[in-house]
């Protein structure tokens, strides 16, 4: 059967989008009424740039590899309309947005980049480094919070990975940060799913909740941040993600866990707040800067992300080569943002190409990234996932 070669495919993760080769009554890749459908509107803008900008492009799922670069089948967006083709399809270029968190997938991931020709537009370096929370620790452990895996979800496992890291903690400079509770989270997981918080002395629950989850964890003090940073004269527990490309910060904003949690993610009630480079603090901006520099992936794109403690002291929660493009829908302004981001990856995504295929046309000294009529501007004032 022919192959449909593209510039770039958009691989995303089959549980949450559906494959072209889906039933027929599955009119969008992410399904109307389900949690994802705004990826719906994320997508079909991403590839409506590539498209303003001469890079031929489709999406498709992990579910769809079937060899390196190649797909079974995808999706195209023409005409303010989604389609199916199910053919089979070939870039040298994909962007990736799935995880290798089963054996399947895993097995597919390594398909997909098992020709040296084939390029993901995440570093595997960084997407190695941030998917494994337990490696980000070992690698950046001056600037993170204390991180010990838990090997086994049994009573006397987790009583050796505590054991480990109370003895962590008491040498720790700045001890106090942490308070008498302890986190644990799947040291693969990502949106704040999984994360859980108890007391030490919990360990019935800790062994409970561990058994039930089946999942690789690991263990870190709970730090005490609800009152670390100051936004708009309140304090609340709150992070602070700075977006790195090509070596620069493109984006920065903040997330505000939603009353009564510590997590911040957007996707566990969290509220996202899009804000200007000046409002972040020194000192957050100087560590990234030095963090950024210790990873060395000047064109990567990888997300670093922030807490204050209430004493003042900063720590890395974690990075990501895989930061959200979606948005609130609700709310214009993380509209524009968001937009913006997905314009500056297109732009990368075309210095990328190859030079064959972008020899003659007209963006090889000047890229084309038309900025939609109804949003001429940014705004400085913003708000945080």
């Amino acid at each position: 059967m022919q192959i449909n070669n593209f510039d770039v495919l958009i691989v995303y993760s089959h549980r949450i989008a559906k494959s072209a080769n889906s039933s027929t009554n599955k009119l969008t890749p992410f399904p109307i009424g389900s949690r994802s459908e705004s990826y719906n509107l994320v997508y079909s803008y991403f590839l409506k740039t590539c498209r303003n900008n001469n890079l031929k492009a489709a999406f498709t799922t992990s579910s769809d590899i079937i060899g390196a670069g190649k797909c079974s089948s995808f999706w195209l967006y023409e005409a303010s309309n989604w389609i199916k083709v199910k053919k089979p399809g070939y870039s040298k270029l994909i962007f990736d947005k799935f995880s290798p968190i089963t054996k399947i997938v895993k097995d597919n991931r390594t398909l997909l980049f098992s020709s040296l020709k084939v390029k993901p537009f995440n570093s595997p370096y960084l997407f190695d480094l941030f998917f494994d929370k337990q490696e980000t620790y070992r690698k950046l452990k001056e600037f993170s919070i204390p991180t010990v895996p838990v090997r086994g979800n049994t009573d006397k496992n987790i009583r050796r990975s505590i054991k480990m890291l109370n003895k962590i903690i008491e040498k720790h400079s700045y001890k106090k940060d942490f308070s008498s509770e302890i986190v644990m989270k799947d040291r693969f997981g990502a949106g704040g799913r999984s994360v859980f918080k108890f007391r030490k002395d919990n360990l019935r629950d800790i062994v409970r909740v561990a058994k039930n989850t089946r999942k690789n964890f690991i263990l870190q003090p709970s730090v005490k941040f609800e009152r670390g940073f100051r936004y708009q004269g309140s304090f609340s527990p709150t992070d602070i993600r700075l977006i790195f490309l090509e070596g620069k910060i493109v984006q920065t904003y903040i997330r505000i866990a939603k009353h009564g949690d510590f997590r911040c993610n957007e996707h566990r009630g969290g509220s996202l707040i899009y804000v200007s480079k000046k409002e972040i603090p020194e000192g957050i901006t100087n560590l990234s800067k030095e963090i950024a520099g210790v990873l060395g992936k000047d064109n990567a794109l990888f997300c670093l992300d922030f807490i204050i403690s209430n004493n003042q002291n900063i720590y890395l929660l974690e990075g990501n080569t895989g930061p959200g493009l979606d948005w609130n829908t609700s709310s214009k302004v993380n509209e524009i943002e968001a937009k913006k981001l997905i314009r500056m990856i297109v732009k990368e995504l075309v210095k990328r190409t190859t030079p064959e295929t972008v020899s003659k046309r007209r963006y090889r000294k000047e890229i084309v990234v038309p900025v939609p009529p109804e949003y001429p501007f940014v705004p400085v004032e913003s708000t945080f996932i």
